[in-house]
Parts: structure tokens; sequence; C-alpha cells
């Protein structure tokens, strides 16, 4: 009878020391979830960031990134660090490993390396990339929009008129898609007016 009775209050005291335990550890920040503390760590760049030390804000934000491989906003946020601080050929290899761990957000992150490109005036990259993006994502305008740029910038005209004229079939009260339209539109008629004069 002794015996059970001691065993029962041995376990109900164990029992309580490792509750108490774990409170008290959580209670410490030890036990705190890779999320927290990828949370904790996206801030802390932010903080390094704004006191100006890049390389302590580019260290936080790759412990955010490993801490919580889904969290959009910190990949985000190396890849604009390393932009800045290590050059474009940085950002978009932390991109590229984005899409590779993270490919529930691929969509996003093409189109993240569509801007950089797009920023550098890289426009083939820039365009393929888009294209990438709006082949898993063809609702987004944004895309849409860049890529109709891309291809004005580098003077495929014809291809242009096509992109945007389907665009606005789809979306005939978007202003800047018809503004795109307009454009695209008065330098076909300029290059039109302009080889009929020389003729």
């Amino acid at each position: 009878m002794q015996n059970p009775a001691k065993r029962a209050l041995v376990l109900a005291v164990i029992g309580l020391l490792v509750i108490a335990g774990v409170f008290g550890l959580r209670q410490a920040g030890l036990l705190r979830s890779a999320q927290e503390r990828a949370n904790e760590e996206f801030a802390l760049s932010d903080m390094a960031h704004h006191e100006g030390d890049p390389e302590s804000a580019i260290r936080h934000m790759q412990n955010a990134v490993r801490l919580d491989p889904h969290f959009v906003e910190a990949r985000e946020g190396l890849a604009a660090l390393y932009d800045q601080h290590r050059g474009m050929d940085a950002a978009v290899a932390e991109y590229e490993r984005a899409i590779r761990e993270d490919p529930q957000n691929e969509a996003r992150y093409c189109y993240r390396i569509a801007q950089i490109y797009f920023l550098y005036r890289q426009w083939e990259p820039a365009l393929q990339w888009a294209r990438r993006a709006y082949a898993l994502q063809p609702g987004d305008h944004h895309v849409q929009r860049i890529i109709g740029f891309c291809l004005e910038r580098q003077g495929k005209w014809q291809e242009a008129e096509q992109h945007w004229s389907s665009l606005l079939e789809k979306n005939a009260d978007d202003p800047n898609i018809r503004r795109g339209l307009e454009r695209v539109r008065r330098h076909l008629n300029n290059t039109k007016q302009h080889s009929g004069k020389g003729g």
C-alpha cells in the first residue's frame, strides 16, 4: 500500500518539477518557437540597418531566414540588403535559393528577381523572370505590367501591342493598361509615318 502511494507522490512531484522547468525555460526565452526567434532576428536586423551596421543587419536577417525558411518578408529583406551592400548577383542568388527552399512563394520570388533586373535595366532577364511569375500567377497585374514595359524597352513593339491589348480585354477599366496600349500604338503610328515619308 505504501509503495504505490509513494510512487504516485514521486511521479506527481516529478511532473510538477518538469512543468515548472518548462515554464521557467519558456519565461527565460529558451523554448521560444523558431518563428518567434525569427521575428526577433528580423527586428534586430532592422535595428542594425538603421544604426548603419550592414554586416550585423545581414547576419540577423540570415538568422531569421534560417529559423523560418517561409518568412517571406525576411527573404525579401535579406535580398534587399544583399542588393544594397553586395550587389545584384547576391540578391538574385538569394531569391533563387528562396525558390528552392520556399517553393510555395515561387511566383513572388520570380517577380522580385524580375524587378531587380528591371531596375538594373537588364530587360531580357527581367522579361524571362516576369514571364515565369506570370505562368505561376497569371492574375497578378504587377507582373503583367512589367512584361509590357520590358517588351517596350527592348523595342518589341508588336509583341507589346498584343500584350497590352490582351490585358485590356480582361481589364477594360484599368487606366494604366489603357495608357500602355496607347503609348505603344503611338510609337507604332509614328514609326509608320516616318517610314512612309522616306518612301
